[in-house]
């Protein structure tokens, strides 16, 4: 009888301690974050009292509420420690979402930079202000010099560092590659442009430092064993296939399992991911992976429950068909640990 008692005390002892240490990081499209005010700069007329869609106040905060409610609920309840978004209007809709009931207690700072995109759906960034203060932000533009009429989103570059000791640095890039429009194989040359210039930002890291603790995240319109990912890119499916700055997939072994974060005509596709550098990977800094954490979150209440689209996501409209539902992505998360 005592030896189980401690045995269940240091169970629990150790639990815990895994609990402290762990450190929960998501994303998430947002499908079309969008306040109800014209920008005269952009063409988010889609998203306008007087549009089809008729966007209004009330629809606009039952869009922030369902968003907070997917978010606050990540993590047990806890929300990510750290979120990258897509597809969010400006700063100002970061903010308002931060600042909805369910998510306000957390204490987000917001990260955000105005994209050349000309719907205006930028990426952002929040993190808890409690665990980590910001070093840097910059806007890194994906400039596709074979199209030069595309406008597309800026990767977002942030530098973190714990609060807390070991106050180990994370650099985040938040991604989202030009979408599939006009074809697969015909948009397929935008995606390796964008994977380029995000390889070459990752170059440029690890000339500065080889250990740099690297997390990509980001809807790349394609999918880990598509060419821009696995070649471009080289975000690998094995941790221990990084050799010459490979980076390591961790929603590679999802797909091969057939998950993933986008349904397409019935079959769910994994768009949205999360890659880690060598350093985080294989736990030769104080940050490291926790194996096989990563996850497509998906709960009942953020699905269609009936009818011809039973199990897809539930998302804001079908057309022009106001739904209240959340976004036609899933989030995805993982979980880093760090050494004492």
């Amino acid at each position: 009888m005592k030896k189980t008692i401690i045995l269940m005390l240091v169970l629990i002892t150790t639990y815990a301690s895994h609990a402290q240490k762990s450190i929960c990081i998501a994303f998430y499209n947002q499908e079309n974050l969008f306040d109800t005010i014209d920008d005269p700069h952009k063409n988010d007329n889609e998203f306008l009292p007087t549009s089809k869609k008729e966007w209004n106040t009330e629809k606009y905060l039952n869009k922030l509420q369902n968003m907070s409610k997917v978010i606050s609920s990540i993590n047990d309840n806890k929300a990510p420690d750290i979120i990258g978004m897509a597809e969010v209007e400006n700063k100002e809709m970061a903010q308002a979402l931060t600042s909805t009931e369910l998510l306000k207690k957390h204490k987000y700072t917001v990260v955000h930079f105005e994209s050349p995109d000309e719907r205006s759906i930028d990426n952002a960034l929040l993190f808890k202000s409690s665990q980590f203060k910001l070093i840097s932000a910059t806007p890194v533009p994906v400039i596709l010099s074979d199209f030069p009429n595309v406008n597309t989103r800026d990767i977002l570059m942030v530098r973190l560092e714990q609060k807390k000791k070991p106050k180990s640095q994370v650099v985040v890039l938040v991604n989202h590659f030009p979408s599939r429009l006009g074809g697969e194989k015909k948009s397929e040359p935008k995606r390796w442009g964008a994977a380029q210039i995000l390889r070459n930002v990752c170059d440029s890291l690890f000339a500065n430092n080889p250990q740099e603790n690297i997390v990509i995240m980001g809807d790349f319109n394609d999918e880990p064993t598509n060419s821009s990912m696995d070649s471009v890119l080289r975000a690998k499916a094995s941790a221990y296939d990084l050799n010459n700055g490979n980076l390591f997939n961790a929603m590679y072994e999802m797909k091969l399992n057939n998950e993933g974060s986008y349904l397409y005509r019935g079959h769910y596709e994994m768009l949205d991911q999360i890659i880690l550098s060598s350093s985080i990977t294989y736990c030769s800094g104080t940050l490291f992976y926790e194996k096989s954490s990563a996850t497509v979150y998906k709960q009942d209440w953020m699905l269609e429950q009936e009818g011809k689209y039973k199990g897809s996501p539930k998302r804001t409209y079908a057309g022009n068909k106001f739904l209240n539902g959340y976004s036609d992505h899933l989030p995805v998360y993982i979980y880093l640990n760090f050494k004492k």
